[in-house]
């Protein structure tokens, strides 16, 4: 009999349950509604760690007409000699606007515009004054309260768990391996993913779209 701790690392969650909750905000949000929503959002819809999150700047976010593009200089865990950088790429998701990541960054950017100073160089910010760059620590305890809002049990799933959902969901959808490890930020060779996200649930080639489309 496996105890709690083990079990987190045996099955994972569709990324439905946390998406349908999300679903029910309402369209005037308030601003710690719709911090709560991005970080699950991109959490999801990029596969990567809350540390990565934490660290996209302003100044790196590039939008198109066809999505927006986020690019990760700072030096990550996953940074080493021979790995790219992590570029979050994150496409207009008109199928259900409600869920589209980059049009909820775009309002994001938006609300919190005005209350930044010039010190407020990160996209997350805390939205109660004082108004300061937020840490790995706080966009986690965000991601946590969403997925404990939305009927997931958060004494075994944990924020890094979105991790674990998004990939295999986007494994479960037809994504590509390859896809895969270079949204999560795997190295061709990396077998992290087979040795320990693949998991069963418990009872498209663009990984953005597979997940919010799961």
């Amino acid at each position: 009999m496996c105890n709690r701790s083990d079990s987190r690392y045996n099955t994972t969650w569709d990324p439905c349950i946390v998406l349908n909750y999300i679903k029910t905000f309402p369209k005037d949000i308030s601003l710690q509604q719709l911090t709560y929503k991005l970080a699950a959002l991109l959490a999801l819809s990029t596969g990567q760690r809350v540390q990565t999150l934490a660290s996209i700047e302003i100044s790196n976010i590039v939008i198109a007409e066809d999505g927006i593009t986020i690019k990760i200089p700072k030096r990550l865990k996953t940074s080493g000699l021979n790995r790219l950088q992590p570029t979050l790429v994150l496409p207009f998701y008109k199928t259900d606007p409600s869920l589209c990541v980059a049009k909820c960054l775009i309002q994001y950017l938006n609300k919190t515009v005005k209350l930044r100073d010039t010190h407020c160089n990160l996209l997350f910010i805390t939205f109660k004054k004082p108004f300061k760059n937020a840490k790995s620590s706080s966009i986690s305890r965000w991601i946590k309260v969403v997925l404990k809002n939305s009927g997931l049990d958060t004494s075994i799933f944990t924020a890094h768990s979105t991790r674990h959902a998004a990939t295999s969901a986007a494994a479960r959808k037809g994504v590509s391996m390859d896809v895969i490890r270079l949204a999560a930020g795997w190295t061709d060779k990396s077998k992290t993913f087979a040795n320990f996200y693949q998991r069963p649930l418990i009872k498209k080639s663009n990984f953005a779209e597979a997940v919010l489309g799961s």
